[in-house]
C-alpha cells in the first residue's frame, strides 16, 4: 500500500509539475518579467533638477523639467498639482513624486548581494525543479486521499478530487490572498502564510464534510468551515501600501495563475485516478496468481 501511495505521488506530480513548467514559462514569466521592470524602475533613485526663476523664485523637480507657469506666489504643474509659495526659496515634491516616496519599500527589501538564478536556461531550470516538487507533494497528499477513501477511483472522479484540491489550495485561499507580482503590497509574510495554511486546511475538511457527509446538516457544517476563515479576514497590506506594478498586470497574473493551477490539478487528478488504478489492477493480478509449490 505503502509502495502504490508512493508511486502514485511521483508519477502523477512529476507528469502535473512539467506540464506546469511550460505553462509558467509560456503564460506567467512574461508578466513576472515585466513587474520586476517595474519594481526596478521604482526602486531606483530619481534625478533632481533645480532652476530659478524670475524674482528669486527658485524649486526642484524630481525626475526632470516639468513644464508650469507661475503667477505671482500660485502656479499649476502640468500633472494638475497646485503650490502657493509663502518664501523665495521653496522646494516640493510633485504628487508622483510623493506617491512613490510614501510606497514602503522596506516592505520588499531588495539585497543586491543576496543570490538569485541567473535569466534564461537556469532560471527555467530552477523553476522547473521547484514546480516539481510542489506538484510531487500535492500529488502525494492527493494519493494519501485516495487510500483514506478505500475505494476505486475512476477517471471522473480522480477530476473532480482534483477540483477540491484546486479549490483547497488556491481557489478559496486566493480568495483572501491572491498569487502577487514582485513588489506588491501585501501583510507580514508569517501572519500570510499562517492564513492561507488554516484556510487551506479549513478547506480540505469543509470540502469532505460536505462530499462525505450523511445529512444536511452535516452539510451544512462543512459550509460554515468554508466560510470561517474568511470571515476572519488575511492579513490586509500596510494602509497606503501600493505595488510597483500596474492593477491591470496584477490582475492578468492573478487570474493566469489561476488558469495554471486549475491545469495542473486537473492533470494531478487524472494522473492519480490512473496511476492508483493501474497499481491496484497489477497487484490484484499478482495475488491471485499461482505460487509454485
Amino acid at each position: 500500500m505503502l509502495q502504490r501511495l508512493l508511486l502514485t505521488g511521483l508519477l502523477s506530480g512529476a507528469v502535473a509539475g512539467v506540464v506546469l513548467t511550460l505553462v509558467h514559462l509560456t503564460m506567467l514569466q512574461p508578466l513576472i518579467a515585466e513587474a520586476e521592470y517595474y519594481e526596478e524602475q521604482g526602486s531606483a533613485p530619481v534625478a533632481g533638477v533645480q532652476h530659478t526663476h524670475p524674482g528669486g523664485i527658485s524649486h526642484m523637480h524630481s525626475g526632470g523639467n516639468i513644464p508650469h507657469l507661475h503667477e505671482q506666489n500660485f502656479h499649476i504643474h502640468a500633472e494638475g498639482t497646485a503650490h502657493v509659495h509663502a518664501g523665495a526659496t521653496i522646494g516640493h515634491m510633485h504628487s508622483a513624486q510623493v506617491a512613490q516616496a510614501a510606497h514602503d519599500h522596506g516592505a520588499h527589501a531588495h539585497d543586491s548581494s543576496a543570490w538569485s538564478p541567473e535569466d534564461g536556461l537556469e532560471r527555467s531550470l530552477f523553476t522547473l525543479g521547484a514546480n516539481l516538487l510542489t506538484a510531487i507533494a500535492f500529488g502525494l497528499l492527493l494519493a494519501a486521499g485516495f487510500t483514506l477513501y478505500g475505494g476505486s477511483i475512476n477517471l471522473v472522479q480522480g477530476m473532480m478530487w482534483g477540483g477540491a484540491g484546486f479549490l483547497s489550495f488556491s481557489f478559496l485561499p486566493g480568495l483572501g490572498l491572491p498569487a502577487e507580482l514582485p513588489a506588491a503590497a501585501a501583510g507580514d509574510l508569517l501572519a500570510r502564510q499562517a492564513w492561507w495554511l488554516g484556510t487551506a486546511v479549513a478547506s480540505c475538511i469543509g470540502l469532505a464534510i460536505i462530499a462525505f457527509g450523511k445529512s444536511h446538516a452535516w452539510r451544512a457544517a462543512g459550509l460554515l468551515v468554508l466560510v470561517i476563515p474568511h470571515a476572519i479576514g488575511a492579513p490586509p497590506a500596510e494602509a497606503g501600501a501600493v505595488g510597483a506594478a500596474p492593477p491591470e498586470l496584477a490582475a492578468q497574473y492573478i487570474m493566469v495563475t489561476l488558469f495554471a493551477s486549475a491545469i495542473m490539478w486537473s492533470i494531478l487528478g487524472l494522473m492519480a485516478a490512473y496511476v492508483h488504478g493501474r497499481l491496484a489492477q497489477d497487484q490484484t493480478v499478482t495475488f491471485a496468481e499461482p505460487h509454485a509449490t
